[in-house]
């Protein structure tokens, strides 16, 4: 009724509301509330993750929220306030970076984080040919290849408990 009223030159009735509430996580924080019948969210980030922050209205999905490393967001529409907002932010992603640097073995393990997940890899920096490899725990090797100067590994998901990595000379 109220898109009709507004159609037709009238006011849209503001009916629902409801108070903005911050909700803070390692590094940063989502902002949801009701204004005017939708709910609207906005994410400050202080780190270097690209934050995704999915929202449902009454279990059904609405409208997610990205913001890009050290964004701040403006306020953003999510849904209509049907019903209520439930959402999850998570660390979404990040760019590559040098996780440990081991240079007196001529090698460095590399991180980024897609769809909130974590991988790793080995970078070989010597200028020879080596057999890199990444370990789990229980000595299963997650990927080994002989690579060349620059090369890294396949990219594997981050075990969850203690891993291994080395580079041979082949």
């Amino acid at each position: 009724m109220d898109e009709m009223n507004a159609s037709m030159g009238g006011q849209r009735a503001c009916v629902k509301e409801s108070n903005f509430n911050v909700t803070s996580y390692d590094g940063f924080s989502y902002k949801t509330g009701g204004l005017c019948n939708d709910w609207q969210g906005q994410i400050k980030n202080y780190t270097t993750y690209t934050i995704r922050c999915a929202n449902r209205i009454n279990g059904t999905e609405a409208n997610t929220i990205f913001a890009k490393p050290r964004e701040t967001t403006e306020l953003e529409h999510i849904g209509p306030m049907s019903g209520s907002l439930n959402y999850k932010c998570v660390k979404w992603s990040k760019s590559v970076e040098v996780w440990r640097d081991y240079p007196e073995h001529s090698y460095q393990i590399l991180v980024k984080v897609d769809s909130a997940k974590k991988f790793i890899s080995v970078k070989n920096l010597s200028s020879s040919q080596r057999k890199c490899f990444i370990k789990d725990e229980n000595d299963r090797v997650l990927t080994q290849s002989v690579i060349g100067q620059g090369q890294i590994l396949r990219w594997v998901k981050a075990p969850s408990g203690d891993f291994f990595t080395n580079c041979l000379y082949v």
